[in-house]
């Protein structure tokens, strides 16, 4: 027989092609059964229909190319073939979308990374005035030539902020010529972009495989903002960031003087346990095991915690430079850890001053996935816990802080309630059959039962919103700060499987894939919903969450509000005199300093976030930085010379915790300084003191 012999191109391609569709191909089915699961399990599905197929091509393109720096308007135009025929694709698990993205898609990655080694051995004239228009930056550009200029303007921006930042960071070099920093800072910001890329790459997969994951993720994503796909290691991750465990190597990253370093290692964790890195080890190469290593000697902690993160393996081997200028290959792998005792689980102190007013600061919902949810492990019991150590402190008011607070386990939101009313029902839920299914406290009694004021503002979400808006219906608790997010609807992880069920739990832990989707809406006591307008406090104070501008109802395909009947069981506490302390909170923060400085530096904030053309010229932005920092400066030194009518003074138990942990001394020590400046506690102790009648 003859031997057939294939030119290397075409056989590069058959064997690319065959190796797309042994990605496309589980992809379609994944999708497929996705819409079957929402279909099941939703609280509101939607059909799978023309509508359906042109928001899961918005997602899509935007999920690929958030910036807007990869394609160009024409690729749009040749992928908008499908744009509404996208619904067809996915019932009967076709892949000519999917093999078209990947065609299109890897293309324009490559030339992108091609022109970025261009650029970053081209000479920038950081003098020329040009300008980087909010049209370019909205949108795609009209053709590939003029994608090439805005990624030259994107990259000469961002050389300007880096040059920007080393004058105002370092002194000693304000009398460096701009020219003379415009090489090193052009090398960083190709290799941010360059890196960005790459880690696209490192996907499982490849660039298809990102593709297809961004598929599936997208398709989930068209039914509301919560309901997502998981892969094993993303549904592990989900659930320990709502648990007492997750997984951990163990190490805080922060700017070092010429690499992103090693600023802290946690006692017991994998980072501690090697005995081969330190404070002060400055990271120059990250490399995931089976992938690429990544050089990072130039990268921002941003882009250090960006690889470290997301759906990887275990293994990780980290490049060191020692203190010594030697350099060291660690290999970690990480464990499931306990949350730290700081920043991640529930603390508390005593605000002492004229009054003495309890303090506790709830940053999670979180549980014991191995446990009970509600039970002794979780965030409900560690609450119990600090309010008898306060009470031991003969407290005269509570405020309990849930700002940035983004929910958890509602279940310990139920017993988070209980905490503080008698008994009752604290919230009510809403399947997809219209079945009300109520949340009571069923234990009679309170932990708790004097003053109280909740902290929220616009990153309290979910069970925190519940808990919030249950108090506020008992007139249990006074709110204050700005309204919460907005997000009152449950979810719940399951195996992406039609056929599971309660006689199928194994299931969870052998699946391949997982789906988080929405199966129930929440509703408070009166049977308002605090969705999409969040719960609105009964004392309004601005606080950094209004630099913010996402809220549950600016996400796409968030699902509307509605209401239902009050509980009947439901019989609130007498009225909270809340006319009186509004009044009294509006005259205290007018004409404080504390708050007229602060109001200062909040609106410098919220107008640096404002979109607006930017000049591309060292000068004038260097300009308008100096204006930045001297507005903010000015704030902080007058904050810095106001000083509460308080001393934070931590609990009897606390004082012993620190006097044996020296680490844990320090960062008290930083956090009572954030604390002293804290408008949020300022107005909290002053009503919580109004309030106790003392």
């Amino acid at each position: 027989m003859k031997s057939v012999f294939l030119p290397i191109g075409i056989l590069f391609l058959l064997l690319f092609f065959k190796s797309e569709a042994q990605l496309t191909r589980p992809a379609a089915e994944i999708a497929f059964t996705i819409t079957r699961m929402a279909e099941i399990y939703h609280v509101q599905p939607r059909p799978v229909d023309k509508s359906f197929s042109s928001d899961l091509f918005l997602l899509m393109i935007r999920a690929l190319d958030a910036d807007k720096i990869y394609f160009n308007a024409e690729d749009i135009r040749q992928l908008n073939t499908f744009r509404n025929s996208l619904d067809n694709e996915l019932l009967n698990k076709k892949e000519d979308f999917l093999k078209l993205l990947i065609v299109v898609y890897v293309k324009k990655i490559n030339q992108t990374d091609s022109l970025l080694d261009l650029l970053s051995k081209s000479r920038f004239d950081l003098n020329l005035s040009e300008t980087y228009t909010l049209a370019e930056d909205s949108s795609f550009a009209d053709n590939e030539l003029k994608r090439k200029i805005k990624l030259y303007k994107l990259v000469k921006r961002n050389m300007l902020e880096t040059i920007v930042d080393i004058y105002e960071d370092d002194s000693s070099k304000r009398n460096i010529r701009v020219d003379s920093l415009e090489p090193g800072a052009r090398r960083k910001v190709c290799h941010s972009f360059k890196r960005d890329i790459q880690r696209t790459r490192q996907t499982k997969g490849g660039l298809a495989g990102f593709i297809c994951n961004a598929w599936c993720e997208s398709v989930a994503s068209c039914y509301d903002p919560h309901t997502e796909f998981f892969s094993p290691n993303k549904k592990e991750e989900f659930q320990g960031e709502l648990g007492d465990k997750q997984l951990q190597f163990g190490f805080s990253l922060g700017e070092g003087k010429d690499a992103v370093e090693i600023t802290r290692l946690k006692p017991g964790s994998p980072a501690y346990k090697s005995g081969l890195m330190h404070e002060g080890d400055e990271i120059l190469a990250l490399q995931w095991e089976g992938d690429a290593e990544v050089d990072v000697s130039d990268g921002s902690v941003d882009e250090v915690n960006a690889f470290i993160a997301g759906d990887h393996g275990k293994s990780l081997t980290l490049t060191l430079k020692k203190s010594d200028g030697s350099t060291l290959k660690v290999t970690l792998e990480r464990e499931k850890s306990m949350l730290s005792d700081d920043n991640s689980k529930v603390r508390s102190f005593i605000l002492k001053g004229d009054h003495r007013i309890g303090f506790i600061s709830l940053p999670a919902f979180y549980t014991d996935w191995n446990g009970e949810e509600g039970g002794t492990n979780g965030c409900a019991d560690d609450v119990a816990k600090e309010i008898i150590k306060l009470k031991k402190e003969n407290i005269e008011g509570l405020i309990l802080d849930l700002r940035y607070n983004g929910g958890g386990s509602m279940l310990e939101a139920i017993a988070l309630a209980g905490i503080f009313i008698d008994s009752g029902p604290v919230g009510m839920t809403r399947d997809k059959e219209g079945k009300i299914y109520t949340m009571k406290d069923v234990n009679r009694g309170s932990v708790y039962d004097g003053p109280l004021i909740l902290l929220i503002n616009g990153f309290t979400a979910s069970a925190s919103e519940m808990l919030a808006g249950t108090l506020q219906d008992y007139h249990r608790a006074l709110i204050v700060g700005s309204p919460s997010f907005g997000k009152a609807t449950a979810q719940v992880v399951l195996p992406l499987d039609t056929l599971f069920d309660d006689k199928h739990m194994d299931r969870m832990k052998t699946a391949d894939n997982f789906i988080k989707v929405t199966i129930e809406r929440l509703f408070r006591v009166n049977g308002t919903s605090a969705q999409q307008t969040g719960v609105i406090p009964d004392i309004f104070l601005e606080d950094f969450s209004e630099t913010q501008s996402e809220r549950e109802k600016s996400l796409p395909f968030s699902l509307v509000n509605i209401s239902i009947d009050a509980n009947k069981y439901y019989h609130p506490y007498p009225v909270l005199p809340v006319d009186p302390l509004k009044s009294f909170s509006k005259a205290f923060t007018d004409t404080s300093r504390s708050f007229i400085t602060f109001n200062k530096y909040l609106n410098v904030l919220i107008q640096a976030q404002t979109p607006r053309d930017q000049i591309l010229e060292f000068s004038k932005m260097m300009e308008t930085r100096r204006q930045f920092d001297g507005s903010l400066a000015e704030g902080e030194n007058s904050a810095a010379d106001t000083k509460p009518p308080y001393e934070i003074e931590w609990n009897q138990f606390e004082k012993a915790r620190m006097q044996a942990d020296e680490d844990l001394r320090k960062n008290n020590f930083m956090y009572t300084k954030v604390l002293n400046r804290d408008t949020g506690i300022l107005l909290g102790y002053e009503i919580a003191s109004r309030m106790s009648g003392k």
